[in-house]
């Protein structure tokens, strides 16, 4: 073999040598490459199963907890058991102690029932809870009678609708609260008392009374106000017309305001203040001052009249101010009429109104 066909054969030798050496290499580098790729892989999913396991270790947690607070709950669920079983057992014990007390109270209130002075002889009696002013009231005789104006009347209006109304017997103090009786109830309660305007308080009506603090009274004294249809009734005194059994207003039974001669008799006197209660004469009922001095609170929302006949209205169930009825020492005579309506807020107060209470009968 000449020199030329052995260094060829070296170089063919060289050369396959050196080639699978590189094709070597190449395989290693990617086996190398699939093993580190494999090796993130189980990397990544062992990450994931310590999540797993750190997930499921939480959810024992939580579940652990849930459980030690339902039993939780289930142990104060047995003591209210406990606790009311053993109430129970205690009120069944002393049932009959109960009963004795209130045996033993329901005898002392028929005792001071007894012992409260409310009625006296004749047509005016005495009202007087324990420890109260004394009040003296009128009987008043319940029945279904006109309540509005009729349309003779020139000056009604538009809130005067005539209808019917049936009322029940009762109580009506015979004279306006008086500022002797209010202030008695100021002192009780330790509250303002009101101011007087200077004209002096003793035997005059009570002014410069808000709505409340009437109703409040009357429920210290143990009656209530009236109700518009039970005031109306009242101030008719029997009486069918405009001022109860008269055409006109006289001084001689209403203490009132007037510059023209409209609705009046011919007795006019401005006195221009109030005027002591039981000053003037009685209506036909024997109730003074029902008609001027001062205007008087009713127990009614104000609110228009309904058709047909009512049985013991009250008025309307709400409202945004409350009846007075009366007139007072600076209106007119219309508007001392039995069938005028005027209203104010319950907080209102003024030195035209005052009030006076009911009791059943």
């Amino acid at each position: 073999m000449n020199f030329k066909k052995i260094t060829i054969l070296l170089f063919i030798c060289f050369a396959s040598n050196f080639f699978f050496s590189q094709s070597k290499s190449f395989k290693i580098e990617k086996l190398q490459k699939k093993v580190d790729s494999l090796s993130s892989v189980v990397s990544f999913k062992s990450s994931e199963v310590e999540q797993l396991k750190f997930e499921v270790a939480q959810l024992q947690y939580n579940k652990n907890k849930e459980i030690q607070e339902l039993e939780l709950q289930v142990k104060q669920l047995e003591n209210e058991l406990s606790n009311y079983r053993t109430l129970n057992s205690n009120v069944k014990l002393s049932s009959k102690g109960v009963k004795k007390e209130l045996e033993k109270t329901k005898k002392q209130l028929d005792s001071l029932k007894q012992k409260e002075d409310y009625f006296s002889t004749g047509k005016s009696s005495l009202f007087k809870p324990l420890n109260r002013p004394v009040i003296e009231v009128v009987d008043i005789h319940g029945g279904v009678f006109e309540m509005g104006s009729t349309n003779k009347d020139k000056s009604k209006d538009s809130d005067e609708l005539l209808h019917k109304a049936s009322i029940g017997d009762y109580k009506i103090s015979k004279y306006e609260i008086t500022f002797d009786l209010f202030d008695a109830y100021c002192d009780s309660i330790g509250i303002p008392k009101p101011n007087d305007e200077g004209w002096g308080r003793g035997n005059r009506p009570v002014i410069n009374v808000t709505w409340r603090e009437a109703n409040n009274f009357a429920k210290w004294m143990g009656g209530r106000l009236p109700t518009e249809a039970e005031w109306e009734y009242a101030a008719k005194g029997g009486g069918n017309l405009p001022f109860g059994k008269s055409e006109c207003l006289s001084n001689k039974i209403a203490n009132f305001d007037n510059n023209s001669k409209q609705s009046r008799c011919n007795d006019f006197e401005k006195v221009g203040k109030t005027l002591p209660v039981g000053s003037l004469e009685p209506n036909g009922y024997g109730l003074y001052d029902i008609l001027g001095n001062v205007y008087e609170w009713c127990s009614d929302w104000y609110g228009e009249y309904q058709a047909g006949t009512s049985v013991n209205p009250t008025g309307p169930q709400t409202g945004n101010v409350k009846v007075n009825r009366g007139g007072c020492w600076a209106n007119s005579a219309t508007s001392c009429k039995v069938s005028s309506r005027e209203s104010g807020t319950t907080e209102f107060r003024g030195n035209r109104i005052g009030f006076r209470i009911v009791y059943p009968r």
